[in-house]
């Protein structure tokens, strides 16, 4: 199991948190989620965290277009549980895998606010892991830095069955990224950590297009990204839900998974996604 439980941070009114929102944001930047405990936060209170925290955290929505349109959902993983055949998966084996979120999206989300709104099942069950992607990218070699920096990517939204939109071109972006909000580098790779024409590959190195020998070194890295994402706990960091809890969390920054152990009747929460650019959130 993950050795680093994310502390939270007691409030008890939406006031509260506007009142100590420089030191919120700060907490932030530095380990890219905040976890609020102790207040139950509506859904509009829950939008104007997202505001603020996009006021500095170069996000949409933020509190200068205050009338955009916003992308909402409700989760309780019944549709993953039908579609994937997930029902029963026991709590410490993990029920949605390492991902990071919309890289295939040329608008992707780069943070999100989940207000859990109903945990009934043991605290133990449910859990959400993390991993600080610029972490991992810290583990690389300076050697091994250069050449992912001279990498760029071609990248498919794709969750298999659960992917209902056809993409005819992949999205581009750079392996290596330097992020503003925390002026760190971060390995932007597969949010899937599967590797193939379909879902992700190397579009061109320094420019051009790769030698074989340079696809084969990429993937090599690609696995020891993956294998310290996935293997290593001394990166992985571990949230265990409350009832009403209230996350921030850059995700940009942040793979993360899901545990099982719970039913879709225990486990519900309202997210809010927090997107680079205005406009449509897909292509």
């Amino acid at each position: 199991m993950p050795k680093r439980p994310i502390p939270t941070v007691p409030i008890d009114s939406f006031e509260s948190l506007v009142q100590g929102l420089p030191e919120h944001v700060e907490l932030f930047k530095k380990q890219a989620i905040v976890i609020f405990r102790g207040f139950k936060f509506s859904r509009e209170q829950q939008l104007e965290v997202t505001r603020l925290f996009g006021d500095h955290a170069n996000w949409y929505p933020n509190s200068t277009i205050p009338f955009e349109q916003c992308w909402p959902y409700e989760e309780n993983h019944l549709r993953t549980m039908d579609a994937l055949n997930k029902h029963g998966i026991p709590k410490d084996e993990l029920f949605l895998p390492w991902h990071i979120e919309h890289m295939g999206h040329r608008n992707p989300a780069i943070g999100a606010t989940w207000n859990m709104e109903k945990f009934s099942c043991d605290s133990d069950k449910g859990n959400t892991l993390f991993v600080n992607i610029s972490d991992v990218y810290d583990l690389f070699s300076e050697e091994e830095a250069s050449f992912l920096k001279k990498c760029k990517i071609a990248a498919f939204y794709s969750w298999e069955q659960l992917d209902i939109d056809e993409q005819g071109e992949p999205s581009l972006h750079d392996a290596v990224e330097m992020y503003e909000t925390s002026r760190r580098y971060a390995l932007r790779l597969n949010a899937l950590f599967k590797y193939d024409r379909e879902s992700f590959y190397l579009h061109s190195f320094d420019n051009r297009e790769p030698s074989e020998e340079e696809n084969l070194r990429f993937e090599k890295l690609c696995w020891k990204f993956t294998e310290n994402v996935q293997e290593n706990e001394d990166l992985q960091q571990v949230h265990m839900w409350q009832e009403n809890d209230l996350i921030v969390v850059d995700l940009f920054l942040m793979a993360h998974a899901v545990l099982g152990g719970f039913k879709p009747y225990e486990r519900s929460f309202y997210g809010l996604w927090a997107h680079r650019k205005l406009g449509d959130k897909y292509f």
